[in-house]
């Protein structure tokens, strides 16, 4: 039998490692902390663009039914933006952080992401500026509105958001965020809710509202246009 000694010293050791691993926490986006956060999130953003209708001039000022066609486009976009980056982190790269993997996939969407964004709905509209379709210009429903202007107008953001993330997402790959990551998020490893609560919280209160921002100015119409009446729409 070991010495009493050495079996009391094996029992601290064991009970520090249940303390250590009782009180390091792991980040995950997809418990019902993560979820409860992604919520917040989601309402914050809405917030956002309310606030935003609301500054807009009131000779500018869209209706509420056309600025809810407007924010439900841009919803769906971001939605999928956000259900990509959190599967790309949680479950493809298993083996990793994934609130450091969801926080450089952000800070590409907000930098290069959006910018391609601009790009491609620039030429978009570039390329269905002749088109006989009115109601596939971004932002333009006809009046009274009509689901096929937005159901289409839908399908054309969502098309482009889908490439603009193919493009941008192997930049993930680039060995840089390896490292950059480690000294990142190291003061917070071990403490997984507030890497949730910072990436999914703190971080998007600040970077969603400049993209939402930005994304809906060029998602809705441009003033100087007329309404379509419904009748070229059909």
């Amino acid at each position: 039998a070991d010495p009493p000694w050495y079996q009391r010293r094996v029992r601290a050791s064991q009970n520090n490692n249940t303390t250590n691993s009782t009180s390091s926490e792991e980040c995950n986006l997809t418990d019902s902390f993560g979820f409860l956060i992604q919520f917040l999130l989601a309402t914050i953003a809405f917030s956002i663009l309310v606030l935003k209708r609301y500054r807009e001039p009131k000779y500018e000022r869209r209706s509420v039914m056309v600025w809810l066609l407007d924010v439900s486009k841009q919803a769906i976009g971001a939605g999928f933006i956000h259900v990509f980056n959190v599967l790309a982190s949680q479950l493809f790269f298993s083996n990793q952080d994934p609130c450091s993997l969801y926080f450089v996939n952000m800070f590409i969407d907000m930098t290069v992401g959006l910018l391609l964004l601009y790009g491609l709905i620039t030429l978009s509209r570039y390329l269905l500026s002749n088109s006989t379709y009115a109601y596939l210009k971004s932002g333009e429903y006809g009046n009274p509105p009509q689901a096929k202007a937005w159901l289409a107008q839908c399908g054309i953001y969502l098309l482009i958001m889908i490439i603009q993330k193919l493009l941008v997402s192997p930049l993930v790959l680039i060995p840089f965020w390896t490292e950059f990551r480690k000294f990142l998020f190291s003061p917070l490893k071990g403490h997984g809710k507030l890497e949730v609560v910072v990436v999914m919280l703190i971080v998007p209160l600040f970077v969603n509202a400049f993209m939402f921002w930005v994304q809906d100015n060029i998602l809705m119409r441009r003033q100087v246009e007329c309404p379509v009446p419904t009748s070229k729409l059909e």
